[in-house]
C-alpha cells in the first residue's frame, strides 16, 4: 500500500494589492494525491476567520474579525472571498490544509495582501514662468492627491533626474498621504540638451541620470521639458510634463539689397509710403532734399550701370511724388525764417 502525501500547498492572493473597499480572493492551491480533504482553513495572522469541512454541516464556517466580510455563497474549500477590505486588513494571511485519516498530514502557506488607495489624479505640476533660459532660476512645485502608501514624486528635466528637490508627506484625517516636491535650480546648457537613450548603456537605466560621465547629450533646439512623475511602488505611475524653452529671440531685419528689383522697390515705397509723411516737417525736410538729388543722379547713371528700369521707373515714380511734401517743408523753413530766398530779379 502507498501511503499518499499532501503537497503543493500555495496561497495566491488575487489582487496581491486591493483598492480600498474592493473585494478580494484568496485562493488556497494543494494536492491531497488522492486522499480526502479534511479541513481548510484561513487565518490573519494567527486568528482563524474561515474553514471548510467538508465532513460536517453546514461545510463552512465564519469567525468573526474586524474588517473581515467573507462572501460565503463564493467561497468554499479551496478560496474565500473577502468584500469591502479595509487598511486594517493590509498583512500576512495563511491557509492550513489537513488531509484526512488515515495520514491526518498538514500543510500551511503563506501570503501577503496590501490594501492601497490610489491618487485619483495625475500629478499636479507649476513652475513660476513659462520659458526659461540658461542662468535662469527655475522654480517649481508638484504635489499628488492623498493616497496611501504614499507616492513617490521626482522631477527630470530633459530625462536628467534631478536630485536636489525637497518632499513634503502630509497625512490626511482619513490616514491618507499627499505627497509634495519643490524645486528651485539655476539652469545650465546642459539641461536644456537630451539624452540618446539607445546611446547610454550606464546602470541607471534610460531614463536617470545621476552624472554626466557616460552620457550622450543631444541638442535639443529650444528645448526644456519638466515632467514630475508620480509612482507607487509597482501599482501607480502616472507624470505631468511642462515644455519650458527658450524665449524667442527678436526678429533679424531684412537687408535691403540690390540684386533684385523687387527688394530696392519695397525699400523705396516703404520710405516714401504715405504713413511717413511727418518725415516732411521740420529740420527733417533737408535729409529728404539731399535723398532726392542723390536720387536724381543715380537716374543719370542709369546708362552706366547695370540697373534695370523698373527700379528707376519706381525711384522716379516715388521722387515725383514727394515733391509737393518738399516744396511744403520749404515753405515753412522759408516763413520761419530758417530759409531766405531771394527773387531771381533780386540781384
Amino acid at each position: 500500500m502507498v501511503e499518499c502525501a499532501l503537497r503543493n500547498v500555495n496561497l495566491i492572493i488575487e489582487p496581491p494589492a486591493v483598492r480600498r473597499g474592493q473585494h478580494v480572493v484568496l485562493r488556497c492551491m494543494y494536492d491531497l494525491e488522492g486522499a480526502p480533504l479534511y479541513s481548510a482553513k484561513f487565518y490573519r495572522g494567527q486568528l482563524e476567520f474561515y474553514r471548510y469541512t467538508p465532513g460536517e454541516f453546514p461545510n463552512t464556517k465564519v469567525f468573526p474579525f474586524p474588517g473581515i466580510h467573507v462572501d460565503v455563497t463564493s467561497s468554499n474549500a479551496t478560496q474565500v472571498l473577502i468584500r469591502n477590505v479595509g487598511f486594517g486588513l493590509s498583512g500576512n494571511f495563511s491557509c492550513e490544509v489537513t488531509a484526512d485519516a488515515p495520514l491526518f498530514s498538514t500543510a500551511t502557506a503563506l501570503g501577503t495582501m496590501q490594501v492601497v488607495e490610489l491618487p485619483d489624479k495625475r500629478p499636479q505640476l507649476y513652475t513660476e514662468h513659462t520659458r526659461y533660459e540658461p542662468g535662469d532660476v527655475l522654480r517649481a512645485n508638484c504635489s499628488t492627491p492623498p493616497s496611501r502608501p504614499r507616492a513617490e514624486l521626482k522631477f527630470t528635466i530633459n530625462n536628467m533626474v534631478i536630485s536636489n528637490s525637497e518632499t513634503q508627506y502630509i497625512r490626511t484625517i482619513d490616514n491618507l498621504i499627499a505627497s509634495r516636491i519643490s524645486l528651485k535650480l539655476q539652469l545650465q546648457g546642459v539641461h536644456f540638451s537630451s539624452v540618446n537613450p539607445a546611446i547610454y548603456n550606464g546602470g541607471h537605466g534610460s531614463n536617470s541620470i545621476n552624472s554626466h560621465a557616460g552620457f550622450t547629450f543631444l541638442p535639443n533646439p529650444g528645448g526644456l521639458v519638466l515632467r514630475c512623475t508620480a509612482q507607487v511602488g509597482e501599482l501607480y505611475q502616472e507624470y505631468k510634463e511642462i515644455e519650458l524653452g527658450t524665449p524667442q529671440k527678436d526678429p533679424v531685419p531684412a537687408r535691403v539689397t540690390h540684386s533684385s528689383g523687387s527688394s530696392m522697390r519695397n525699400f523705396f515705397s516703404s520710405y516714401f509710403s504715405t504713413s511717413a509723411a511727418p518725415r516732411c516737417h521740420g529740420g527733417i525736410f533737408l535729409s529728404l532734399a539731399a535723398f532726392l538729388i542723390s536720387g536724381y543722379a543715380f537716374l543719370g547713371q542709369i546708362g552706366h550701370n547695370r540697373v534695370t528700369l523698373p527700379i528707376a521707373h519706381s525711384l522716379a515714380t516715388e521722387i515725383l511724388r514727394t515733391l509737393p511734401c518738399l516744396q511744403d517743408g520749404l515753405d515753412e523753413q522759408a516763413s520761419s525764417g530758417i530759409i531766405g530766398f531771394r527773387s531771381r530779379h533780386e540781384h
